[in-house]
């Protein structure tokens, strides 16, 4: 007998090849964006304290930090880069794609990078950071008393596409941002599950819903994976 396909809410984009990776585990796939991304036109004050040398340890939070970067990539100068770090393999993968090689913490989140950290309290650093970004690292800077400047490179906007929740058996969420976004507009039905990508996604999760799940790893492969796992087990 054939299982009926279970419907999943993706709260991003999904390329195709994505969704048919759902469909071949008989998971029908939905994508609707929840935020929108912008990138900032730094100015050259901005660029030449990030080329000024003192700070060169660089932390990257999100693929949408080095999107920004690689906008103006001939404007830097890479070569006084003394350490990198990012939260997460694709951001250090985009990195790579502009000549830095980062350090990764073996979890994706703000909080363990600040603790791969703490062997750094000697050092200066530059945090390339979004509007809504999480407070996690300019405490522990602040608390340590650690010379660290912030740069604001993205901006995140919320926005509320109109969905009709009923149909879905699940809700997938691949950044805080998103959740924040879905959960100013939309309430649960019936208690339906919910995926992160990631500890920090999930730790967002927590605050709207007791039915959270994590992925086994950080991509949408995996969280659709683990999705299908829960629904058609």
């Amino acid at each position: 007998m054939t299982k009926i396909p279970k419907r999943i809410l993706f709260t991003r984009s999904l390329n195709s090849e994505q969704v048919e990776f759902g469909t071949k585990l008989n998971c029908l796939i939905d994508h609707h964006t929840f935020i929108r991304i912008d990138l900032c036109q730094l100015d050259q004050k901005t660029i030449d304290i990030i080329n000024s040398g003192d700070y060169p340890n660089w932390i990257f939070t999100s693929q949408n930090a080095v999107r920004s970067l690689a906008q103006i990539k001939s404007d830097i100068q890479f070569n006084q880069v003394k350490k990198c770090f990012a939260v997460g393999e694709k951001t250090a993968d985009m990195l790579k794609e502009i000549g830095l090689s980062a350090e990764i913490p073996q979890r994706h989140n703000a909080e363990a990078l600040s603790h791969l950290l703490e062997d750094y309290s000697a050092e200066s650093f530059l945090y390339f950071t979004g509007n809504l970004r999480q407070d996690t690292l300019i405490n522990f800077f602040e608390e340590r008393e650690i010379p660290y400047k912030e740069i604001k490179v993205y901006e995140t906007h919320l926005i509320q596409p109109e969905i009709d929740l009923d149909i879905y058996d699940a809700i997938c969420f691949c950044s805080p941002s998103a959740v924040h976004s879905f959960f100013k507009n939309y309430q649960l039905k019936n208690n339906q599950p919910c995926f992160a990508i990631g500890y920090t996604t999930a730790a967002a999760l927590v605050d709207y819903s007791d039915n959270v799940m994590l992925a086994d790893q950080t991509n949408v492969y995996a969280l659709i994976q683990t999705c299908n796992q829960y629904l058609n087990s």
